[in-house]
């Protein structure tokens, strides 16, 4: 997979090649992803943890004043396919989450004849769970928008998008 760099408006108003990030094939379908970038407490608030309990309170005190972390939207192309295969398995993910719960809650509060098999087939759907959700991450387009806040990256994208970023680029250049 590759990388590509984009001008953030165009980004954010969907203004990229119809090509599908994922797969390269032509579309025309435009997908809205929403991405936490920035924000959030930076590593040097942390060490308040080692101040004891007045440096926990101050913590708290950041925590509750700080202003959270920012989201920046984003429109990208991707065809039908990929946007079904992309959500069946995040619904797989979460049945699995759901069955590994309710198979460890019923192991360990039925008393019935196999609570060990309970427990095994709770244990069993979780790791199936973490398994898709290593899979789901692994084909995330990533997307980080660089310090000046102008460009916006998108990794983990087919390199035929990269072409046609590539491409549409220098057709606006000469314009």
């Amino acid at each position: 997979m590759a990388a590509v760099s984009v001008f953030v408006d165009d980004a954010v108003r969907g203004q990229l090649p119809p090509i599908c990030v994922k797969t390269g094939e032509r579309t025309d379908l435009i997908i809205r992803v929403q991405q936490p970038v920035g924000g959030g407490l930076n590593g040097a608030a942390w060490l308040l943890v080692f101040l004891g309990p007045p440096g926990w309170v101050a913590l708290f005190v950041v925590m509750l004043l700080s202003s959270g972390r920012e989201h920046l939207t984003v429109r990208i192309p991707q065809t039908g396919a990929a946007y079904s295969r992309e959500r069946a398995l995040e619904g797989f993910r979460l049945a699995a989450f759901g069955a590994g719960v309710v198979a460890l809650l019923c192991g360990a509060v039925l008393p019935g004849m196999f609570p060990v098999l309970w427990l095994l087939t709770g244990a069993a759907s979780l790791i199936a769970a973490a398994a898709l959700h290593l899979r789901i991450q692994g084909q995330a387009v990533r997307i980080s928008l660089d310090g000046s806040r102008r460009w916006v990256t998108f990794s983990g994208v087919h390199p035929d998008f990269v072409q046609a970023v590539r491409e549409q680029e220098m057709r606006l250049t000469r314009s």
